[in-house]
């Protein structure tokens, strides 16, 4: 009901404002990622999990069942669940804990560090689509004025190290 309101207001004013510009970006970057994802053979629950088990990997880290319940803030049912259907997927298996036979540490098997790179490949793919035509000048100050949008409205915090990197150059 409200989106309907807010639809009006923006053609009344024959003019659209910033916010529906974000949405639509955010709506098909969103929408692109779901089908590449489901492509894959990924739900969006199972593809966070799997960036997150494979992030955690690539830091030295395992990855358990109460980590992923403790970073999603989701209850053990839930995160049982998504674990299971991966593994009858194929993209994780268990492996017992040395010590403690019940606790069992997340591997991410070849299909589903094929898969990520697979959707890594494709968000950087989104995201030049989305910056194509701008030099990239103009691609450093949209991401430097994004982020002051987010800081802004309080959602981002710290800008991201690339950024840092590309305002000092």
């Amino acid at each position: 009901m409200l989106h309907i309101f807010y639809s009006r207001v923006i053609v009344m004013m024959n003019k659209r404002l910033l916010g529906g510009y974000l949405r639509m970006i955010s709506n098909a970057l969103s929408q692109d990622l779901r089908q590449q994802t489901e492509q894959l053979g990924l739900t969006s629950s199972q593809g966070m999990f799997l960036h997150h088990i494979w992030k955690r990997q690539q830091e030295g880290a395992e990855t358990y069942a109460k980590d992923l319940e403790e970073f999603f803030y989701v209850k053990h049912p839930t995160v049982s669940g998504i674990l299971q259907r991966m593994e009858s997927a194929g993209f994780i298996s268990f492996r017992a804990k040395e010590g403690d036979k019940r606790c069992k540490a997340i591997e991410l098997t070849q299909k589903a560090i094929d898969t990520h790179n697979a959707i890594e490949m494709h968000l950087h793919r989104s995201e030049a689509q989305l910056l194509s035509g701008m030099s990239e000048e103009d691609q450093a100050r949209f991401r430097r004025l994004l982020q002051v949008a987010a800081n802004n409205l309080g959602v981002c915090c710290k800008p991201p190290a690339i950024d840092e990197k590309e305002e000092t150059t």
